[in-house]
Order: structure tokens, then sequence, then C-alpha cells
């Protein structure tokens, strides 16, 4: 095995562990919070989440992907990445706390207004970590990134649960985020120190502009269109049909922040190198969609067999009209997996152009698409999601085929492997859903055996297709077993 292959191997191991390690003390969180606050809170929190990742886009100014993907990289670039960066965030911080009353009078809501001005203080202190981060990740620090990310969400979880049960409300959520911004810079300054800006410069913003300018544009759209049916929902249904449609979406949502990032984190920097030293990235790029689907598609399509139970263990019954919700969002996440990689590919190879023309055309269509939705109901906006993952689909794949030698041929073979292992994994879950008033009797059970139906499956079914992803499970079996050896003697 190849040095560069053991290294993208490992990686991708420690890039999981941390978000699986993440995902506990989230899931937690989130079991524990929405037994503790109303729909209507967490539908405040969540408009307000929403408006303030907007913000977010142009506070980062694209300065992490520049730094990753340059491939001649110097102390002046760094420099003015950093003052880049810092200028945005602090200009931010003050416009969001001046508009945050205006905010929360559009909402009929105050409390709007209050989370924004507790999180306009995360814009000031972000940039003081945004470098090292970056700089990490480019070098595949993964081991020092699973140390800062972790402790930044240990301190998330254990403020937000302590100040929940102290009846602080929707507003926990909030001066946890600072709590764990803080956390964050502390762990980059222990293990990131060597990383950190050496000062401030403008000396290259002609580098440095060109392409935060790019990437703004197609950040500000990307998180636009995602935060749209939220927000749209918020406005013109009411916060608490907002809360149900956070909580439809959650599911999806820890999947991606914890499976899709963890190999995203990964990808990105990896496609770059491949780009830099081989031009090989659109083999990289099959491989890897190959795996993720191999990985989302059983994931979201036993998730939405699943939704009844998963809604009612995990939050509770007064969340049960987020389950119609949930299967649609999953539904639409299958679709969805096929670009969650496209914008990383695009940038790492230098064309960063391709994902702001993409983004502004889909996102958009998602705009429009989602206020018509809610004309009729939350169900139609979860439900039109599907429709806007296929245009996304189509934009970003005519842009992909050709590139390389990567043809629909190729893609549709590299994935039918995928397709059979889904199957597979959703005979035991949909057996039980379609049993006469299985789960409506034995909740727990009923789920409990979906969930090892399914994982048996999954396995049976990687093993029957030959999917790639048993060379990967055979691995990790020999590398049990040599540790085992090792221990024993």
């Amino acid at each position: 095995m190849s040095k560069a292959k053991r290294s993208l191997r490992g990686a991708l191991i420690l890039s999981f562990a941390q978000k699986y390690t993440s995902l506990v003390f989230n899931l937690l969180t989130v079991i524990i919070v929405s037994r503790l606050l109303t729909p209507e809170e967490i539908g405040v929190f969540s408009v307000a989440v929403g408006l303030t990742a907007l913000a977010q886009m142009l506070r980062t100014f694209g300065v992490s992907e520049y730094l990753v993907q340059e491939k001649i990289l110097h102390e002046g670039m760094i420099r003015t990445s950093f003052t880049v960066n810092l200028i945005l965030a602090w200009l931010l911080a003050a416009g969001l706390y001046a508009t945050s009353w205006l905010i929360g009078g559009f909402y009929g809501d105050p409390g709007v207004g209050r989370v924004i001005r507790v999180l306009s203080a995360t814009f000031i202190l972000t940039p003081f970590g945004t470098t090292a981060m970056a700089l990490l990740q480019r070098n595949m620090e993964f081991g020092l990134l699973y140390k800062i990310r972790t402790g930044e969400v240990v301190v998330r979880s254990s403020v937000t649960i302590g100040l929940a049960f102290a009846g602080f409300g929707y507003m926990s959520m909030a001066w946890a985020s600072v709590a764990a911004m803080m956390a964050w810079i502390v762990g980059c300054t222990i293990w990131g120190h060597e990383y950190r800006a050496r000062g401030l410069s403008l000396a290259e913003w002609r580098l440095v502009v060109p392409f935060g300018v790019n990437r703004t544009v197609s950040d500000i759209v990307s998180e636009l269109g995602q935060q749209s049916a939220n927000l749209v929902v918020g406005k013109m249904l009411g916060l608490a049909y907002a809360g149900f449609y956070s909580r439809g979406y959650s599911v999806v949502n820890i999947f991606r922040e914890k499976v899709v990032s963890a190999i995203g984190a990964v990808a990105f920097p990896a496609f770059a190198l491949e780009h830099r030293e081989r031009n090989a990235a659109p083999e990289l790029y099959l491989r890897s969609l190959v795996y993720l689907t191999g990985i989302s598609w059983p994931f979201f399509a036993f998730s939405a067999f699943m939704a009844f139970p998963i809604i009612r263990i995990l939050f509770g019954s007064q969340w049960d009209a987020a389950v119609p919700l949930m299967r649609w969002l999953c539904g639409a996440a299958i679709v969805g997996t096929l670009i969650y990689q496209c914008n990383q590919f695009f940038i790492a190879i230098g064309r960063v152009g391709v994902v702001t023309t993409i983004e502004i055309q889909y996102q958009l269509a998602r705009l429009v698409i989602a206020i018509v939705a809610a004309l009729y109901s939350v169900e139609a906006v979860a439900a039109s999601q599907v429709l806007v993952y296929g245009i996304a689909t189509i934009l970003y794949y005519r842009k992909i085929i050709g590139y390389n030698g990567v043809s629909t041929r190729r893609i549709i073979v590299a994935l039918l492997p995928s397709v059979g292992v889904t199957v597979a994994a959703c005979i035991v879950p949909a057996a039980v859903v379609f049993w006469p008033g299985l789960i409506s009797k034995h909740l727990v059970p009923a789920f409990a055996v979906s969930v090892f139906g399914a994982g048996i499956g999954w396995l049976l079914g990687v093993m029957q297709v030959k999917h790639p992803i048993m060379d990967e499970l055979r691995q990790a079996l020999s590398f049990l077993r040599n540790r085992l050896q090792t221990f024993q003697s």
C-alpha cells in the first residue's frame, strides 16, 4: 500500500472519529433539549441561526479554501487572508448587532433578535482560529483537528444542557455557541500555535480577494438556499412549523455534519493534492462518490422507513408532526448525496467560477420553489426539496461529465453496487413498517429489530455485490486483528 493511500485512510479514520465523537454529544444534547424546549422555542433559534449562517458566508470569504488549495503558499498570503477575514468578521458582527432588533420585528418575535445579538459575538472571535484550522487541514493534521473540534463540541453540549435545565430556554443554545467558540480558539492556540498568522497585512490582496469574491458569492447563495426552506416556513407558516421542519431535518443534518463533512474534510485537501501532484482528482472523486453513496443511501432510506420511531424515541410525542417532513427530506437527501462533494471537487481543481454559477442557478430555484410550496403546507416545502436536488444534480453533472474521461456510463456503473446495498439494507425495515400494528404496539423492540436487520442486510449486500467498501472493512478487520495479537503477545 502506498504512503499516500495510508495517509488518506488514516486521515479518514481520524476525521470519522472526530465526527462520531461529536455525534454522541450532539445527539445527547438534541434528545435532552427537545424535551426541555417547545417547538416554538426551537423555531426561534433555528430561524436566528439560519440568518446568521448567511452572514457566516461573508465572514469566511473563502479564506480556508484559498489556503488549502493554493499551490504555493507563503507568509504574505497567510497574513493577508487573516487580515481580510478579521476586517469582514468584525464589520459583520457590528452589522448583525445593529440590525437584530429589526430582524426580530420582521419575524414578530424579539427572541430572534436576542439570539442574533449573542451570536454576533462569535464573529468577533472566529478569525483567531480560522487560519490555523485551514493550515492544519492543508497539512492533513487530523490528529490535532480531532482534539480541537472535540473540545469545542464537549463545551457546546455541556453549556447547552446546563443552561436549558437552568431555564434559559432558546438562549441556552445561543450562549453555548459563544462558549464553544471560545473553546475552539483555545484549542487552536494550544495545538495549532505554529500555524497561526504572524501579523497583519494586505500585501497579497490581489490574490486573495478575487478567489474570496467567487467563494463568497457561491457560499452566500448556497447557504441562502440551504436555509431558505426554514426561513420561508418560519415567516409564512409560523415559528412552530419552523421548529417541526428543523426537527424533521435533524437526522439528515446530523448525517451531513458527521459523515458527509467527515469525508469532505479529507476529500477537499485530497482532491487539491491529487490535482497539484498527479492531475488525477476526477478518479478520486468517483471513488469518493461510491464510498459515500454506499453509506448514505442505506442510511437515508432506512431513516425514511423508520421516521416515526426515530422522531418518537429521540424527541417525544410533541414532535410527531415532523415525521412526514423527515420522510420527504430523507428522500431528498438520497438525491442530494450525488452533489455533496461536487463544489469541493471544482474548487480543488481551481474552477471556483463553475461552483458560483451553478450555486446561483439552483439555490435561487430552491428559494422560489420553497415560497410556492409554502403556500400549500410545510409538508409541500419538505417534498419540494426532492425536486431541488434533482435540478442541482443535473446542473453539476453537466459540468463533470466529459471532464478528464468522466462519463455518464462510468458514473452509473460505479453507483450500481450502492443501489444493491441500499435495497438489501431496507428489506427488514420495510417489513417492520408494513407489518400491521407492529410499530404502534412495540415501538422500541420493532425499531431495534429494524436497526439490527438493516445492519445485517447492509453487510450482506456489501459482500454480495462486492462493493468497494468491502476493501475498507477487510483493512479494518486486519488492523484490529493485528492489534489484538500485539496486545496478547
